[in-house]
């Protein structure tokens, strides 16, 4: 029998905050040894937190990142993590994240209560999770705008140019450049890259290793683009998807 090294679940928001959330995560370290892995951008931001023991061991917000982190999942331990999209800054967590880009910001235990979550179960810290994200949530709608935005890039994975995405949403390319530039730090034409990438690994698991769609001119670009995003080859990703990659076996379809 096949021992397994690692675990993974996802739960999907509430209706109350599927408008600012992708997702809610777990992975699992079944080892005794530290877990190294490289995750590569998906267009999300995340708040995270490492439980070894029973006990939270780190607790930080990532900004948005256009290429590749290795990461140490303790011994034995779980991370946990909420992905946050482009609305979450101004919707939710009533602030920019641009000054975390390609970084972390460490989180204190009392920041949306974590000192209190009862950690015995998956479905108990999404719940208490939920909880208090919706109590910090400010008291305002979503501008139609920014809300079309939202939809129509997540509806894409980036296979849409930056006038295509003004055009179809009524909205000029520069104040949407203004938006994601004040609260994520990117343009939109480096956002869309970073999703046309993502949206990419779903190929390169499949072993499809060159462009399956019109947003690459040609392999050469493939290839370029994807090991600017993670640092590999379509080829070196595909043959490492269930050793260090791990993020290509458990990436799911919008």
């Amino acid at each position: 029998m096949i021992k397994l090294k690692n675990s993974y679940r996802e739960i999907l928001p509430s209706e109350k905050l599927q408008d600012v959330i992708h997702s809610f995560w777990v992975h699992e370290n079944l080892t005794s040894e530290p877990e190294v892995l490289t995750i590569f951008p998906d267009s999300y931001f995340k708040i995270i937190f490492y439980v070894q023991d029973g006990q939270v061991v780190s607790y930080f917000m990532t900004g948005l990142w256009s290429d590749q982190k290795v990461v140490s999942i303790p011994p034995n331990g779980k991370s946990y993590g909420c992905r946050l999209n482009i609305l979450a800054p101004e919707y939710l967590l009533g602030h920019e994240i641009k000054s975390i880009f390609q970084s972390r910001r460490q989180l204190d235990i009392s920041y949306l209560n974590l000192r209190s979550y009862d950690l015995s179960s998956f479905e108990k810290i999404v719940e208490q999770w939920e909880k208090e994200l919706l109590r910090i949530r400010p008291s305002k709608a979503i501008s139609p705008n920014k809300l079309r935005l939202s939809q129509l890039l997540y509806k894409t994975n980036g296979l849409l140019s930056a006038s295509e995405v003004s055009d179809q949403i009524f909205w000029t390319n520069r104040q949407i450049n203004r938006y994601l530039n004040q609260y994520l730090g990117v343009s939109l034409k480096r956002y869309l890259n970073i999703q046309k990438a993502y949206f990419a690994y779903l190929q390169i698991r499949e072993g499809k290793l060159s462009p399956q769609n019109e947003g690459y001119f040609d392999q050469a670009h493939f290839i370029r683009e994807i090991k600017k995003h993670t640092g590999f080859t379509p080829s070196a990703l595909y043959q490492g998807q269930n050793d260090r990659f791990i993020q290509l076996k458990n990436i799911r379809r919008r």
